[in-house]
């Protein structure tokens, strides 16, 4: 795994965490946080 790879999980599980949080307090995923970071994922990917 690239050093570039291993910073992008690092900020997909951070805002995954944020989500999971925000989600039980709120019950609300904020989607302005969670949609850019899933392009971004799958970007990188391909």
């Amino acid at each position: 795994m690239t050093p570039v790879q291993s910073v992008l999980w690092t900020i997909l599980g951070v805002a995954l965490v944020i989500a999971v949080v925000t989600d039980v307090l709120r019950r609300l995923i904020p989607d302005a946080l969670t949609y850019p970071l899933i392009v971004l994922g799958l970007g990188v990917r391909g």
